[in-house]
């Protein structure tokens, strides 16, 4: 799964019971998570070799994959379990969003930073820059660019979350006629994936 972090929160489910953790470290195939204390009787049932169903919370959706449990449950109450390249994702959003590459500018106290959107839907964006530029509750000035939406776009966005050097943003005063420009390409993108 490309999009995981370490800190994503994690569902576990095995033989229809939840055990909730949170993602320690993780590589191309697998995955160290540490099991929250509420869940540590049912996660010691967990054997090795054991079928799995796992959710975890990206700032792309809740993925869900079916994985292996490669090593049960250590002294630091952790399991390592296969990192399953093939996952379906589930929106929990009003908006649907897509993965993209738009460049925008960012506008905060007259400073201009330019950014990289990681997806985008009609209520806001994922965008990767150096983590400490912002914190949650931050108010920035975004603006789009015509050749990537058909005309200018500008609105403000307040920070949502922060997870390593993704920042998520809502828009906030996004007229209906910009929010249809970006709903538009949205679907565009869709369309040519």
């Amino acid at each position: 799964m490309d999009e995981l972090r370490k800190k994503h929160t994690v569902q576990i489910f095995y033989n229809n019971v939840l055990i909730k953790g949170i993602v320690v470290d993780f590589s191309d195939d697998r995955v160290l998570i540490k099991i929250d204390d509420d869940f540590l009787s049912v996660a010691k049932e967990i054997k090795e070799l054991d079928e799995v169903e796992v959710d975890v919370d990206t700032h792309m959706g809740v993925k869900k994959m079916k994985s292996s449990v490669i090593s049960e449950l250590n002294s630091k109450n952790c399991i390592v379990i296969e990192n399953n390249p093939s996952y379906s994702v589930v929106q929990k959003r009003e908006s649907v969003r897509v993965s993209c590459s738009i460049n925008f500018l960012i506008i905060k106290d007259e400073k201009m930073i330019i950014a990289k959107c990681d997806n985008i839907s009609a209520g806001g964006l994922a965008f990767k820059i150096n983590e400490g530029q912002f914190k949650i509750g931050d108010i920035i000035n975004i603006k789009f660019f015509e050749k990537d939406f058909g005309k200018n776009i500008t609105c403000q966005a307040s920070i949502v979350k922060i997870e390593d050097d993704i920042y998520a943003a809502k828009f906030l005063n996004l007229n209906m006629y910009d929010e249809n420009k970006i709903v538009k390409r949205i679907f565009e993108l869709i369309a040519s994936k």
